[in-house]
This record gives structure tokens, C-alpha cells and sequence, in this order.
């Protein structure tokens, strides 16, 4: 078994999983550095108050927490009073107590956004960022962050970091043991300027440093092509808040053009809104259950399809891995429950959480975890993924090679020629 390097200790057990989540977990939930996983970007649902129904203990408010923090007051005073040192601004002790607090919390999905960390997670559903060009996440093994896939032809991509390297130090000082939202914040920066990464890489004895000029990414929510032999290729890479309305067309076109199969590429989607979700969901299955949410109360909600889908017929591979978070694994769970088409690649990350991001009276944001999803068949991915019908690994030297084994199955499966298939 490959083992890390003895600087970057294990803090539990488990082994050299390729997996951790956030969202993010899995967040999943991206830096770019994008942050889809990089700031817990995964299942969400935006706006609203939450409801007592909705809380985590059925009720409970913060005012039931008042009287346990005359403590807290007391010591605040002592420390602003008597500490011989530079003390915190107002604001940056407010939001540390914030995140003391849902540090306890052992959910990574659940978390604080500062306004100037709020204001880079909304971007994320622009799709353009400043920074690196990899998904990451932070392993909680290893205590540090991970890189759960480097964007091709990208900064990171580039300059050698691969998908499960561990970033151990930014600049020369260890984000071991800090939190992801910091960590991002180390890493990401202007385009055009340098960051110096520290990777421990799994085979690799000790750790070495990977200099990355930072760019301007640009991340098309879908492209599409055609593969030959009638099949058309259509990867969505985020849920935002146009990604439906664009699958959609472009599985109509697909479908105006006498496609003869789909190949629906999920594979590094970290996830995103779940209204979005839903409704690409819907584009490929009529009057099906698409996933079943569940509140700590034991309220729950069905989330059916409530358009006409575009086609329930054309034959349609749905390519996923560890990379596929979230919304791709609600969409991946829908149709492999439906029976609607195969799943190929290797397992998904494992993300069955929902979060309600809620904006603070600053521009801060916290982000809550109100409810578990399972599948139309009731069935939890949370830590476990979703497992292919048809499992199929990319190796190192395929990826070298720019040969894709995944897509060729699924070209494959649907009656084509696969090869050659570069990797996408």
C-alpha cells in the first residue's frame, strides 16, 4: 500500500482512502481554486428562513443559549482587559467564536463564510474565478487538503499536481490542522500572480514544492460534441442556475439531430443547487421520483419530476467518479434507480447532506446542514458514494497516454466505435 510521507501523519485508521466530505465532504462541494468543494459547495437550497421544522433540534433557537454565555462574557472581558498583546479586531473574534462553535459540530458541510469569503462562493455560480484550477476538499485523515481533480490544461494541471495530493503547506507555512476556508485562502490569489504549494504525494517519499501562476479560469457549465456513429457527448460541469435550461437544449438538439445515444459526462461535477438538480433530472425521466429529502424531526419531502422530459428513451450512459459530488449524485441515483441508464466510471464521492446558505446581517454567510437526501429507491450515499453499474478506472498512464477507458465503455454500451478516446 502507498503510504504518505511521515510529515503529514494520519489521524485516524482508515488508510490511504482516495476519498474523505466538504461538500463537501464534498464540498464536494471546488477551489478554483474553485470552491465548489473548496467552500462546501454541494446540495444547496438558497434563500428563506429557516423554519422550526427545519432545525436541526426541532425548535431550539439561540436564545435558549443565553444564559450559558455569561461564561463566555466573563472570560471576554478578562481577555480584552488584562492580555498583554495585540488583541483581535471586534469582528474577527466574533466569527472565530462562530467557528469554534460549529467546530464541535463534526459536520464540514455546516459552516462560516467571512463577507469577503461569502462574496468568492457566490462567484462560483458565475463560473469564472482567479487561482489554480483544481477541485479540492480537505481530508479529514490527514488533516490537510486534498485535491480531488485538477482542471485540464490549467495552472495546477500544468504544473504536475494530480488528482489525491495532499497540499501541506502554501508559501512555505502548513495549513495542517487549520480548515479548508483558510486554506483557500492561502492558495487563491490574482492572475498573473505565484503561489508556492508543498504536495505529499501517495508513493512519493517526502514532500516536495510545486510553483503555480495563478490565471483567470473559465469553466463552461456544459459542452457538448458530437462522438460519431450518432452519439452526442454532453458534460455539465456545475449545477447553477442555468444549467438545466441548457441540458435541456441540449439533449433537444440531440434529439432533433436523430441522436442514437447520450453520453452524460458528471465526472468532476461537484454539485450545486438542488433545484437544478431536479430539473435535469427531468430532462431525461418523466413522473419519477428524483430523490427524497429527510429532516432530523423526521419531516420529509419527495422531490418528483414535474415537466415533460425530453426524451425517455434515447439510450444514455451517465459517466461518474470520485469527482461527481452532490447534485451529479442526485442525478446519477435517479437514473440508475429509474433504471433509466448505466452508470459507468468509479464510485461517486459521497455527499447525501442539504445546506440552506443564509446571508448575515454583514454579508457573511452561514451555511447549515438541514436534511439528508437518499435516492428514489431510499437508498443513503452519505460517505459511501454511489457505485457504478459498470466500473472502470482511469489509470496514471492513461491519463498520460490521453486515453479515456470510461468514455470508451460508455461509447461502447451504446453501440459506437470507442477508440481512440482521449481523456477529457
Amino acid at each position: 500500500m502507498n503510504t504518505l510521507p511521515p510529515s503529514v501523519p494520519p489521524k485516524s485508521d482508515k488508510g490511504t482512502r482516495p476519498l474523505l466530505l466538504t461538500c463537501l465532504s464534498i464540498v464536494v462541494a471546488a477551489i478554483v481554486f474553485v470552491a465548489g468543494f473548496g467552500l462546501g459547495f454541494g446540495v444547496s437550497q438558497l434563500g428563506g428562513a429557516v423554519t422550526a421544522a427545519s432545525r436541526n433540534d426541532g425548535g431550539r433557537t439561540a436564545q435558549d443559549l443565553r444564559e450559558h454565555f455569561d461564561l463566555f462574557w466573563e472570560a471576554m472581558n478578562i481577555l480584552y482587559r488584562d492580555f498583554y498583546g495585540e488583541l483581535p479586531a471586534a469582528n474577527d473574534a466574533t466569527y472565530a467564536a462562530i467557528r469554534g462553535v460549529l467546530g464541535e459540530l463534526q459536520d464540514p458541510n455546516t459552516s462560516f463564510l467571512t463577507p469577503d469569503e461569502a462574496q468568492f462562493f457566490r462567484t462560483n455560480l458565475q463560473g469564472s474565478f482567479e487561482g489554480i484550477g483544481a477541485r479540492v476538499d480537505w481530508d479529514q485523515d490527514f488533516d490537510t487538503v486534498r485535491v480531488v481533480e485538477p482542471f485540464e490544461n490549467q495552472p495546477a494541471w500544468q504544473a504536475g499536481v494530480k488528482r489525491d495530493d495532499l497540499i501541506t503547506h502554501v508559501d512555505g507555512e502548513s495549513i495542517i490542522g487549520t480548515d479548508l476556508t483558510s486554506a483557500i485562502e492561502k492558495i487563491r490569489g490574482p492572475k498573473g500572480s505565484t503561489v508556492v504549494l508543498t504536495i505529499a504525494r501517495f508513493g512519493v517519499d517526502g514532500p516536495f514544492d510545486v510553483e503555480i501562476v495563478r490565471d483567470r479560469i473559465e469553466i463552461p457549465t456544459i459542452e457538448t460534441r458530437s462522438l460519431g456513429d450518432g452519439l452526442v457527448y454532453i458534460a455539465l460541469n456545475t449545477f447553477n442556475e442555468s444549467s438545466s435550461e441548457l441540458v435541456r437544449q441540449a439533449v433537444q438538439d440531440a434529439v432533433d439531430h436523430q441522436a442514437t445515444g447520450i453520453v452524460f459526462d458528471l465526472r468532476g461535477n461537484p454539485g450545486g443547487l438542488l433545484k437544478q438538480a431536479v430539473e435535469v433530472a427531468n430532462v431525461f425521466l418523466d413522473e419519477s421520483t428524483v430523490l427524497i429529502e429527510r429532516f432530523s424531526d423526521g419531516r420529509e419531502e419527495i422531490y418528483k419530476t414535474t415537466g415533460e422530459a425530453v426524451t425517455t428513451s434515447l439510450p444514455l450512459v451517465v459517466l461518474v467518479n470520485e469527482g461527481s459530488a452532490s447534485a451529479s449524485e442526485i442525478v446519477a441515483g435517479a437514473v440508475q434507480d429509474n433504471q433509466r441508464g448505466t452508470l459507468v466510471g468509479t464510485t461517486t464521492f459521497g455527499k447525501g447532506s442539504v445546506q440552506l446558505p443564509q446571508t448575515l446581517s454583514d454579508g457573511s454567510i452561514m451555511r447549515v446542514t438541514i436534511a439528508r437526501w437518499f435516492t428514489p429507491n431510499d437508498r443513503t450515499i452519505d460517505g459511501t458514494g454511489l457505485a457504478p453499474d459498470v466500473v472502470v478506472e482511469i489509470t496514471d498512464a492513461q491519463r498520460q497516454s490521453q486515453h479515456d477507458p470510461q468514455l470508451a465503455k460508455a461509447i461502447e454500451l451504446l453501440g459506437g466505435n470507442p477508440d481512440p478516446m482521449p481523456v477529457q
